[in-house]
């Protein structure tokens, strides 16, 4: 598998509580100065972001009951990553470069989108570039080692995403 797109991933009661935390003012945002590593040199847009799980241990209280059930559905066997991302509205339509999340064998990448906007993730598969839309609710999954990156919003002022990276 490439990739894999699924409509209404989540049930809506576990939809809405996490979006509803996610929107909320309990998160301690942290700025991203750059949208990837490879943006060091170049324009990039930031972004502030939130780990529930990061350097091999939970980050966040909430982990277990917020992310656990969907790693669970994921068919997860360890995680890597969790963590969510916010994203300001810029004027211009900005993209980030191409990039990999993590550099795991064997891992997966799962975006869980929160806001419908006109962003995009642009994935590279094969040498052909495959655009899916930010639609709440819908979640992307693929390899991590498939290169992909994001267009950014011009028509939301927020763009929340749930970024995943896990072992299946």
């Amino acid at each position: 598998m490439s990739y894999k797109i699924i409509d209404n991933f989540l049930d809506k009661k576990h939809y809405e509580i996490l979006k509803g935390f996610i929107q909320s003012d309990a998160i301690p945002w942290y700025l991203k100065l750059t949208d990837t590593t490879k943006d060091q040199k170049t324009k990039s847009n930031g972004f502030f972001g939130f780990c529930y799980y990061n350097h091999n241990r939970p980050d966040h209280p909430l982990f277990d009951e917020h992310i656990g059930p969907i790693l669970h559905k994921l068919k997860s066997v360890s995680c890597i990553q969790a963590r969510v991302n916010l994203v300001l509205r810029d004027k211009d339509t900005i993209e980030s470069e191409y990039h990999t999340d993590v550099k795991s064998k064997n891992s997966m990448t799962a975006i869980l989108y929160f806001t419908t906007c006109n962003a995009k993730t642009i994935l590279k598969v094969k040498n052909k570039k495959i655009d899916i839309d930010s639609v709440e609710n819908r979640i992307l999954i693929f390899n991590s080692d498939v290169i992909h990156k994001v267009k950014y919003q011009t028509d939301v002022h927020k763009r929340y995403v749930l970024n995943l990276n896990y072992v299946r």
